[in-house]
C-alpha cells in the first residue's frame, strides 16, 4: 500500500512538473530531431520502435545509444541549435497554461524538473507559452531521472521540504525520481498513489485547493 508518509493535507507548498507527456508533447519534435542530429553526426536513422524504447532517458543515453563518438556537451549544443526548427510538431496540452496559472493564484510555487538540458527546456516552455518559478534540467543536477537529484534541487529553489511538496510526471522515471526523494507523486494516467487522467484534475486534489500558513 502507498499510505506510509504521505504528507498531511494543507502542507504541500511546491509542485514539480514533468515536462513531455505532462505539460507539452514533444514526441514528434524528438523524433525529427534526433534523425536530423544522427544524420550531421554521421549515424544511422533512429526508427520510431528504436526511439520508443528510450524515450525520456536523458541526453547522456542518447549520446551512448546513437553517437558515442560525441560529447553529451556537443550533443546538446547541437539539440539546443536545432529544436525549434521542428517546432511546428510541438503541441501543448490543452489544460496546462489554465492550471499553472491558477496553481500560482494559490500561492504555489512552481518548478520545472526535466531531463532535457535547462536551456533547452526554458526555451520549449516560452513556445508553449508557460511560466513556472524555476526548471531544473538534466544536464543540472548529478544524475537525471529516475534518479532523485532533480527533485531535491528543485525543493531547495523553491524553499520546500519534501513533505511539502508534489511530484505530477507521467513515466516510471519521474516515479521512482519523487519516491527516492520521498516526495508525493501524482501520475498522469500512470498508477501511484494518485492518479489522474488530465492536467485539469490536479486542481480538483484537496491538498491542491491553496498553500495555508503553517501552524505554530
Amino acid at each position: 500500500g502507498g499510505r506510509g508518509r504521505r504528507p498531511r493535507l494543507g502542507m504541500i507548498r511546491a509542485v514539480l512538473w514533468d515536462l513531455d507527456g505532462v505539460l507539452i508533447d514533444s514526441y514528434e519534435v524528438w523524433f525529427h530531431l534526433l534523425n536530423q542530429t544522427s544524420r550531421v553526426f554521421g549515424g544511422i536513422p533512429i526508427s520510431r520502435e528504436v526511439m520508443r524504447a528510450g524515450w525520456g532517458q536523458g541526453i547522456a543515453a542518447d549520446v551512448e545509444r546513437f553517437f558515442p563518438h560525441k560529447t553529451i556537451a556537443e550533443t546538446e549544443a547541437y539539440y539546443h541549435a536545432h529544436f525549434m526548427e521542428h517546432a511546428r510538431h510541438l503541441q501543448v496540452d490543452p489544460d496546462a497554461s489554465a492550471v499553472t496559472e491558477e496553481l500560482r493564484r494559490r500561492g504555489f510555487g512552481q518548478a520545472l524538473i526535466t531531463n532535457t538540458p535547462s536551456p533547452l527546456a526554458i526555451e520549449i516552455l516560452r513556445a508553449a507559452g508557460l511560466a513556472l518559478d524555476s526548471v531544473v534540467g538534466g544536464t543540472d543536477v548529478p544524475s537525471a531521472k529516475p534518479a532523485p537529484d532533480m527533485v531535491h534541487e528543485a525543493c531547495r529553489r523553491l524553499g520546500a521540504s519534501s513533505r511539502e511538496a508534489i511530484v505530477v510526471g507521467d513515466s516510471r522515471y519521474d516515479r521512482e525520481a519523487a519516491l527516492g526523494a520521498g516526495v508525493r507523486f501524482v501520475g498522469l494516467r500512470i498508477d501511484c498513489d494518485t492518479r489522474i487522467e488530465r492536467v485539469r484534475e490536479l486542481l480538483e486534489l484537496p491538498e491542491l485547493r491553496s498553500v495555508r500558513a503553517p501552524t505554530p
